[in-house]
């Protein structure tokens, strides 16, 4: 019997695909508006005649806009996407993670099995957030082959909602367990080598998490203000604002920037020193309490680590042997 969606998660698949593709289109256009500028700027700063440079100006204007149009005409004359009709099927993999060298330097690139996946469902994708999945474990999942005009982007288009993690192996042959266990010991081996730091945990009566690092917040001090803005830090904003008014004024009056400079330097050291401790008081008004303290890469890999931590502990509790001995579990490699 062939499977198929219902008709909401239809809808919801057709609209992620066309939403990235109004986007590729509007990133082109800000790809243009980004890097058009500094380009005609560089040919106006070149030694030459006026009207050379204006020609040369207004060709790379030319091509620019008519690469901006072509891929908006492109997206639309392909056809709407309509997933509906296609069949279903279930896959079972494992996620694996390896170091590769590509273009730009060692970047970790992420796996489903031997599957060709979708562009808008890679691997990497699946890594991210408070949610994300576990390494080296057998999924099975339910999956629509999406066919694309470009043949990069046909793959499975996995439906992140229906994973299962399989944890019965006896099926697997003594081969495949050997593979388990190396990419287990490598993978182990790659995130013990990754830089850690001390993220103190916090959960709200709802179940939320916060993870806040302890020590120097450097996003603080490289962005000072901003960051205090965004992280909604409102009373060291306003003072920090002020601070910087008086000095501006101070500079204007007195001809003089030290002032500013000074300034500067002051807001960015105190708001690197203290920008944890705020930020843990802004949790603490907020209903947080601390729970735990985890060693982590991230805040998200760090809010990962306390929810297995936490499901290990109570699989200790309910997973029992008839003998009242728990058994062995399986080591998170996240």
């Amino acid at each position: 019997m062939t499977r198929t969606l219902d008709q909401a998660t239809i809808e919801r698949i057709n609209q992620h695909l066309m939403r990235t593709r109004r986007g590729d289109a509007l990133g082109a256009w800000f790809n243009l508006i980004f890097y058009l500028p500094p380009c005609l700027f560089g040919i106006y700063l070149l030694d030459g005649p006026l009207f050379a440079k204006v020609i040369l100006g207004g060709f790379i204007c030319f091509l620019a806009v008519a690469w901006c149009l072509v891929k908006r005409t492109n997206n639309q004359q392909r056809p709407a996407s309509d997933v509906s009709g296609i069949e279903v099927q279930q896959l079972e993999g494992y996620f694996d993670r390896q170091r590769v060298r590509t273009s730009t330097g060692l970047d970790y690139k992420y796996s489903f099995g031997s599957y060709t996946l979708h562009l808008l469902t890679l691997p990497g994708s699946f890594f991210s957030g408070d949610d994300q999945l576990k390494l080296n474990r057998r999924y099975r999942v339910d999956a629509l082959y999406l066919t694309e005009p470009v043949a990069y982007e046909s793959g499975y288009y996995l439906l992140r909602e229906t994973f299962q993690e399989i944890t019965d192996d006896s099926d697997l042959s003594a081969e495949q367990k050997a593979q388990v266990a190396e990419r287990e010991t490598r993978i182990n081996q790659q995130l013990e080598a990754q830089y850690k730091r001390l993220y103190r945990i916090y959960q709200n009566p709802q179940g939320e998490l916060e993870a806040i690092g302890e020590g120097f917040n450097f996003a603080a001090f490289f962005l000072g203000v901003l960051w205090s803005f965004s992280a909604r830090v409102d009373r060291a904003t306003w003072i920090a604002l002020a601070a910087l008014g008086l000095s501006l004024f101070a500079a204007w009056a007195d001809d003089n920037y030290h002032w500013l400079t000074l300034c500067l330097f002051i807001i960015a050291a105190v708001f690197g020193a203290c920008g944890n401790l705020w930020r843990e008081k802004q949790a603490r008004d907020k209903g947080f309490v601390e729970v735990d303290s985890v060693l982590s890469c991230n805040p998200d890999q760090a809010k990962v680590a306390y929810k297995r931590k936490i499901e290990e502990a109570q699989w200790h509790v309910t997973d029992l042997t008839p003998e009242g001995s728990p058994q062995k579990p399986e080591a998170c490699t996240q």
